[in-house]
């Protein structure tokens, strides 16, 4: 499963992709609740990024003509903001007093950090309910689509319908809903229905191919076992499956995504070996 595309470049005054859940008007460019804007100072100017989401960003500043502005050694500019956080990004000093001679700048966003410390110790729970078994259908280094940056992701074979749970507490930050085909049509790589969830170590999973219509919103705190929808069959899929990872970066790298453990209702660790059957998790009471 690809998701969808949320590594956003931004034009200074323009931006492509896919913008945040929420509406960012007024605050510069944006992407989810991530913004970078600039600010006049005495001597020239700076560029705040104030950072909304429960995860840190990465921000990269790039710098194609310095315009009036002296820029300092050492380009791209790039930047970890902690989560919900404010950061001056760089201050640059004019050389000329010309506004007509802007600089050429763009802006990219990517939600979490590389540097994150994972908990390497910490068991997910099966992130699905229901009452039968489910065969785990292609794991780590898949040879199907669990290639380079989505090499450690794990797809579950489950008839629709299926409920999803979080396997870790956390805030979901990020959900993709209303889609309702599904198949091996490339045009549907970036249709598939998805939740995502920040947890407390900066970590984040990504829950895909659900059917529409997802229980939680952006903003939820949801514990371990909640349910977070159904499973589905939508975007780029071969047969109906959870597609379920963990990463440090949504799409950036390194850290896309990362090795993680599961635990059965009993707590012990599970065997991730695909062709496996994985009893579901317990829902949260």
């Amino acid at each position: 499963m690809r998701p969808v595309v949320l590594f956003v470049l931004l034009l200074t005054g323009c931006a492509t992709g896919a913008g945040g859940p929420n509406d960012n008007s007024g605050l510069g460019n944006c992407a989810w609740r991530v913004c970078v804007r600039p600010i006049n100072t005495n001597s020239g100017r700076a560029y705040q990024a104030i950072n909304r989401e429960p995860v840190p960003a990465t921000i990269v500043l790039t710098f194609r003509s310095p315009g009036n502005l002296q820029l300092r050694a050492g380009r791209p500019i790039e930047t970890v903001v902690p989560a919900q956080s404010d950061t001056i990004l760089v201050h640059m000093s004019d050389v000329l007093r010309d506004p007509s001679n802007s600089a050429g700048l763009s802006i990219a966003i990517d939600l979490g950090a590389s540097t994150t410390e994972a908990d390497a110790d910490y068991l997910y729970a099966v992130p699905f309910g229901g009452e039968r078994p489910r065969e785990l259908i292609q794991g780590f280094d898949g040879t199907d689509s669990h290639l380079a940056s989505m090499r450690y992701s794990l797809d579950f074979a489950m008839p629709q319908g299926t409920p999803i749970l979080a396997a870790r507490g956390g805030t979901v930050f990020y959900l993709q809903d209303g889609f309702t085909r599904g198949g091996t049509n490339p045009d549907l790589l970036e249709r598939a229905n998805l939740v995502a969830v920040a947890h407390r170590d900066g970590t984040m999973a990504s829950y895909g191919h659900l059917r529409s219509g997802i229980r939680v919103s952006v903003g939820d705190t949801v514990r371990v076992g909640d349910v977070l929808g159904s499973s589905g069959a939508t975007g780029f899929v071969g047969q109906p499956h959870l597609h379920f990872h963990v990463g440090k970066r949504m799409l950036g790298e390194p850290g896309r995504t990362i090795p993680i453990k599961l635990r059965g209702r009993d707590g012990r660790p599970l065997n991730l070996e695909v062709g496996s059957l994985f009893a579901p998790g317990r829902e949260a009471g």
